[in-house]
């Protein structure tokens, strides 16, 4: 038997490559098409330089992108994963739908991995949703003891404000698998995050508190308009510290903003 080593999970790579110009100008999608167009050359660089130790596992995504894959890595080296989805829309059930898929990749080829020291990381789109959501949910599943590296150099995310961000952080909250993910955008603003690595994201009912000035900070969409506070800051508004709690399953929608 041959052993896996690492993998790389690829997530809905290729959202935005096929779209028509008039669907990307109608839409707005030119700064995610650029984006994903810089993410794809990285992803084909990487695993040209990847070691034989190493698994590509693609969900979804364009055929051709794959067909590379195999070409630097060999059959034995790269899996598609697709699957039915249930009618019941149990997503727990997907994601053992999906699983399967590699584990039959695994037999067949005469593969195995050790889940205690197997090590991985994420790749593809979107950075707050379908990677942290299928990467976790993979992480969970497969029994992972190392918790998936985010690439987020590897990703296409959803926020705008994120573009050209100067600089990121990435803090491990002690005794948990949940990261903090803060950053300094490219207007001097900054971005908070949260996101598990051994549970599907969009799935854990964790809950994470913060005391927030609201005179400097807010909760924004990923899209940015505000959720709270309900009072805007402004000149004059008193400084206070208040408790905001939500759901790590809430931040894949949810940033924490801050004006430096």
């Amino acid at each position: 038997m041959l052993q896996v080593n690492h993998i790389i999970f690829l997530i809905h790579p290729g959202c935005y490559e096929n779209l028509d110009a008039d669907t990307i100008r109608d839409a707005n999608h030119a700064i995610y098409v650029d984006w994903e167009r810089v993410a794809k050359q990285r992803w084909i660089e990487s695993l040209a330089a990847r070691p034989s130790d190493t698994l590509f596992v693609q969900l979804y995504g364009p055929q051709g992108l794959f067909d590379t894959a195999v070409e630097h890595l060999g059959p034995a080296w790269a899996v598609y994963l697709k699957a039915p989805f249930p009618e019941d829309e149990d997503m727990r059930e997907y994601h053992r739908r999906l699983l399967a898929v590699l584990h039959a990749h695994l037999e067949g080829y005469d593969l195995e991995l050790d889940s205690a020291t197997v090590t991985s990381e994420l790749w593809g789109e979107s950075f707050e949703g379908c990677v942290p959501g299928y990467g976790g949910a993979f992480a969970e599943h497969l029994g992972f003891k190392m918790p998936p590296k985010m690439r987020f150099e590897m990703t296409v995310p959803d926020a705008r404000f994120l573009y050209e961000s100067r600089r990121h952080d990435v803090i491990s909250i002690s005794g948990t698998d949940v990261e903090a993910w803060l950053f300094h955008c490219h207007d001097s603003t900054s971005a908070a995050t949260f996101q598990p690595r051994l549970s599907a994201a969009w799935l854990d009912e964790r809950r994470v508190t913060l005391m927030l000035d609201d005179s400097l900070l807010q909760v924004c969409s990923k899209m940015g308009h505000t959720i709270w506070p309900d009072t805007p800051s402004g000149k004059g508004k008193p400084k206070q510290t208040l408790p905001f709690t939500l759901p790590l399953c809430e931040f894949h929608s949810h940033w924490v903003r801050g004006i430096g």
